[in-house]
């Protein structure tokens, strides 16, 4: 193989990687699913008792999703408030919760899970009905689901959601044959440079002779 066909070989593998590592998917449609909640969406729950929310997203991009209440087509918003919304670098399973805090109860029927991209900008937003009521009154001890105790635990940590798949692998390997073909490349080149500098020009006059 000559280096003019290594080094055609090497820009198709490039281009072919950085194919591979882009992220196609911010373009692409993202969805979401509902996997559960805690408590039920029917339920009564006391003043600044969360609502938990755990969903899988699919996407291929960064994507941040975050948590609204809303009541007949408005949203609630005095006397609310939300948690950190849910941050993933390629999908997955993630949770996000709010809560009212008012001396008044407040209901809402309809939960919106609100997805944007790494600029914020929004993508779309998915609905489900409930039938929530908080009351004015300080909550009671109360054991949370399962998967809330794991979420705490794994936030509290710095960790994944425990049953969340793992995604990226991928890319970052995409990611590193990339460097290696980008110094392959410039390896060739350079070996090339160094035989066309070390060839000795024949002289003008050596040639009369």
């Amino acid at each position: 193989m000559t280096a003019r066909t290594a080094s055609r070989w090497l820009w198709a593998l490039l281009g072919g990687l950085l194919f591979a590592a882009m992220p196609w998917g911010a373009q692409a449609g993202s969805e979401l699913k509902v996997l559960a909640t805690d408590p039920a969406p029917d339920a009564l729950l006391a003043r600044q008792q969360p609502f938990f929310v755990r969903f899988e997203v699919t996407s291929a991009a960064p994507i941040a999703v975050s948590v609204s209440g809303w009541f007949k087509g408005s949203p609630v918003l005095d006397n609310g408030g939300t948690g950190t919304p849910a941050r993933l670098a390629e999908g997955g399973i993630g949770v996000v919760s709010f809560f009212y805090w008012g001396e008044q109860p407040t209901r809402i029927d309809e939960v919106r899970l609100h997805l944007t991209d790494a600029r914020g900008a929004n993508i779309t937003e998915y609905g489900f009905p409930v039938a929530l009521t908080w009351l004015g009154d300080d909550a009671p001890p109360r054991e949370p689901a399962a998967w809330v105790r794991e979420w705490k635990q794994a936030s509290a940590t710095g960790a994944r959601d425990p049953a969340a798949p793992q995604h990226g692998t991928l890319r970052w390997l995409a990611l590193a044959a990339v460097g290696l073909a980008v110094a392959a490349l410039a390896a060739s080149r350079w070996w090339r440079w160094r035989r066309r500098r070390a060839r000795v020009p024949v002289d003008d006059a050596d040639r009369r002779e």
